[in-house]
């Protein structure tokens, strides 16, 4: 293998680590937020398109009944979960912007005076 192709290698492995690495940077908590509203979404509907009196709740096999109960008593907590969740991670119903903003990044000497907002270029 010539150094060209160990170089080139090298690099696709560097983009790829950093790809991996922005991604566990990202906000997986407002993440976590829409995906579990997306859910909560769909229950709603399928609970909306679901008319009970149609059920046929004589047939012992038919477990339809069931299952709904089951998305309706968890529907409380989830609610509140997606509440929390977006407090915490600060939603502002921008999806993209959300969960695109790194929340763990690389602390360097320049990183904590910004956040200190003593950033002032020395001479040396």
């Amino acid at each position: 293998m010539t150094e060209a192709e160990e170089i080139k290698i090298l690099k696709s492995k560097i983009i790829e680590l950093q790809t991996i690495n922005s991604y566990y940077e990202g906000d997986g908590v407002a993440k976590l937020f829409y995906s579990l509203n997306r859910k909560s979404a769909e229950m709603a509907d399928l609970l909306n398109n679901t008319n009970l009196r149609k059920l046929d709740l004589t047939d012992a096999k038919d477990k339809s009944f069931e299952r709904l109960k089951v998305i309706w008593n968890d529907a409380a907590s989830i609610a509140a979960a997606i509440k929390t969740l977006g407090e915490t991670a600060g939603v502002t119903g921008n999806e993209n912007s959300d969960t695109a903003k790194k929340i763990y990044q690389r602390t360097t000497p320049e990183s904590i005076a910004d956040e200190l907002g003593e950033n002032k270029k020395q001479d040396v």
